[in-house]
Parts: structure tokens; sequence; C-alpha cells
């Protein structure tokens, strides 16, 4: 929660201290969801090579365990870290990975979330109208639960991609 509010250095110290116990106690369910914070932290305090380890770290563990739950969310996770490094191909590929991978899991609140991160890639390409078009793909098929945080957010982003 700090790293989503804008305090990563706090949530960065929390995480850690979690993932150690996590660790300790076994609840290896936990840890890539876990680890995908601490990456995401490391990414909003500019530690992208220290980010891409972990996260790389937490893919292969949800891949080699078999619970790929959250793995949509750990490619999106990647494609972020990736486009701050500069590398917005390969932030692509990882959010056609995690749109698919999302797409195959039913997991509509993961493809949301993969697919407003490729419509700002997009709308930064200055492709708004491919990026309108991905967004609205995923939007349009939801029926409810419009008033969350990512629904709220997806329809700004599409009210500013028009």
């Amino acid at each position: 929660m700090t790293i989503a509010c804008d305090e990563p250095g706090a949530g960065l110290d929390l995480l850690r201290g979690a993932l150690g116990t996590l660790h300790a106690q076994q609840y290896n369910l936990l840890i890539p969801g876990f680890t995908g914070a601490l990456a995401e932290g490391l990414r909003k305090t500019g530690q992208f090579e220290e980010a891409l380890f972990a996260i790389n770290g937490a893919i292969a563990r949800a891949t080699n365990s078999g619970v790929e739950l959250d793995l949509p969310e750990l490619l999106r996770i990647k494609s972020q870290i990736l486009a701050a490094r500069h590398d917005r191909e390969s932030a692509m590929n990882c959010l056609t990975e995690a749109l698919a991978v999302a797409r195959a899991q039913s997991a509509l609140a993961w493809e949301l979330r993969s697919a407003m991160a490729l419509a700002r890639l997009l709308r930064e390409d200055d492709q708004r109208d491919q990026a309108r078009h991905a967004l609205a793909l995923v939007y349009d098929r939801f029926t409810e639960g419009f008033e969350t945080a990512d629904l709220k957010l997806a329809r700004a982003l599409l009210k500013d991609l028009r």
C-alpha cells in the first residue's frame, strides 16, 4: 500500500521483511505477488536492474511452481520496468503476453490492467486510435464494478484518448 501511495522507500523495507517471513514460513503461494510489489517499488525508486532481477525471479517462481495466478500482473509489472529502461519493444512484448495469459485465465481485472499499460505506451508513441481500441476491447467486457479504482482509471484513460 505504501508503494501505491508513493511512499516506495518505506514500502520496500516492509516488503523485504514480509518476504523474509514468507520464505521462512514457506508461504510459497504468496511470494510471487509480494515480489511483484517489491519490483514495482524498486522501479519507482529508479532501481531498475534490481527490479528486473526481482520480477524475473517472481515470474520464474510462478511458472516453475505451476501456480500462475499472478502471472499476468507480474508480466505487466515487468513491462513497466522495461519501459522505464527505455526498452519499449520488450515492454510491448511483455504486455502482449500478459494480455494472452490473462485471457486464458479469464482474469478480466488483470487483463484490464495490462490493457491500460499498453494503451499508455501506445499513446506515448502517438498511436492514440490503437491505444483506445486496445483498451476499449477489454473495458467493454465489464458489466459491473464501474466504481472500482481500475475501472475509473480506464474510463478516464479512454476519455483522454478521444
